[in-house]
C-alpha cells in the first residue's frame, strides 16, 4: 500500500477518514507509552493465564490480541483465553494468579466494568484497556493501559488497533514493538482504487481464525458507515448453512490455514483481502484495509461515515 494524500477537490474529509489516517502516529504514542511499564508495575510472577474480554470491537480487538500471543513462537505457553464480557463468571472463571484484560474504549460500559470486577474480586490481576484520558469510574482494574484519544465520530478504527497495539506491546515487549514499528512504515492504501474494488459492498464477508475476526470488524464498520447489513461468518461456518442465503456478493478474508480456500475460490469471492506472513500481527494490515474498505463502501453510496 502506497501513502495517498487527500485531494481537497473532493471536498473535506470525514471524521472516520481523519482517524484512520492516524493510526500510524497513535501506534507510535501507544508503544512509546506503553512501554514504560515495568516490573514494578506488573505482578512478580507470570500468570497462570490471561483473559481477555470486551463487548462488539472491543470483543473483537480482545480475540485478535489472543490470536497475536498464541502466535508468538517465544513466549511462555500458558493458556489464552478470549471471551465476550458477558462470559466472565458465567462460562470461564479467573482466580487468582491470571490476568484479566477488560477492553472499552470509553471506560464505561457495564458488562465489561462487572466483569473486571467480579476479576478483582476473585484475586485476578486486572487491567482496563480504554481510550487515553477517560474518566474512569471503575475502581477494579490494577493497571489502566490507555490507548488512544477519544474518537469524535461512532465507528471506531483507531481505538479497535491502538488497543491491540497496546496489549500486545504489553506482553510481547520486545517482538510488538519490533513489528507495530514496521507497520507505521506501511502508507495508507489509495481510496480510489479501494472504492473501485468495493462497489456498493458484500453481502457476506468471510475468513477463518484471525481472517473471521477482520470479517467480523469490516461487516461491523459497514453496518456503521455504509449502513448495509452485511454479515459475517467463519469459513468453516459459512459452509454449514450460511451460504444458502448468500443473495449478493461475496467477500474473502484469506489466510493460508483456511480449509475451505479452494471451496470460496470456487464461489469466485467479489473482493478478496489477503494477509501475508506468519508472524504474530502479519494480519494488521488487512485489518486497517477491511475498516478502510467500509469507508469506500460508504462514500460509494453516498452515505455518511460519520453517522451511524
Amino acid at each position: 500500500m502506497t501513502d495517498q494524500h487527500h485531494d481537497e477537490a473532493e471536498g473535506p474529509q470525514s471524521g472516520v477518514e481523519r482517524a484512520l489516517r492516524s493510526q500510524r502516529d497513535t501506534w507510535r504514542s501507544v508503544v512509546s507509552r506503553t512501554s514504560q511499564f515495568g516490573a514494578r508495575d506488573l505482578p512478580r510472577e507470570a500468570p497462570k493465564r490471561i483473559f481477555l474480554f470486551g463487548v462488539g470491537s472491543s470483543y473483537f480487538a480482545a480475540k485478535l490480541c489472543g490470536f497475536a500471543i498464541l502466535r508468538d513462537k517465544t513466549r511462555i505457553r500458558i493458556p489464552v483465553i478470549s471471551v465476550p464480557s458477558l462470559a466472565i463468571g458465567r462460562e470461564v472463571f479467573p482466580t487468582r494468579g491470571d490476568w484479566a484484560f477488560g477492553f472499552t474504549h470509553r471506560g464505561k460500559t457495564p458488562s465489561t466494568l462487572m466483569a473486571l470486577e467480579y476479576c478483582r474480586r476473585e484475586g485476578a490481576f486486572t487491567v482496563l484497556v480504554t481510550g487515553k484520558g477517560v474518566s474512569l469510574g471503575s475502581k477494579f482494574q490494577d493497571l489502566v493501559l490507555e490507548t488512544c484519544e477519544q474518537e469524535s465520530v461512532e465507528p471506531h478504527t483507531v481505538s479497535v488497533t491502538s488497543a491491540i497495539c497496546a496489549v500486545t506491546t504489553l506482553l510481547l515487549p520486545v517482538r510488538a514493538a519490533e513489528e507495530w514499528d514496521a507497520l507505521t512504515s506501511v502508507g495508507d492504501p489509495p481510496l480510489e482504487l479501494l472504492k473501485k474494488r468495493a462497489g456498493k459492498g458484500p453481502d457476506v464477508i468471510v475468513g477463518e481464525w484471525e481472517a473471521e475476526w477482520l470479517a467480523r470488524e469490516g461487516a461491523l464498520k459497514l453496518m456503521e458507515m455504509a449502513k448495509i447489513p452485511a454479515r459475517a461468518f467463519g469459513s468453516e461456518e459459512f459452509f454449514h448453512g450460511p451460504r444458502f442465503s448468500l443473495k449478493g456478493s461475496l467477500w474473502h478474508v484469506r489466510m493460508p490455514e483456511d480449509y475451505r480456500m479452494g471451496e470460496l475460490a470456487d464461489m469466485r469471492p467479489a473482493h478478496s483481502v489477503d494477509i501475508y506472513g506468519g508472524s504474530a500481527l502479519a494480519w494488521v494490515p488487512a485489518l486497517v484495509e477491511m475498516q478502510w474498505l467500509a469507508l469506500a463502501t460508504a462514500l460509494n453510496l453516498g452515505v455518511d461515515p460519520d453517522k451511524p
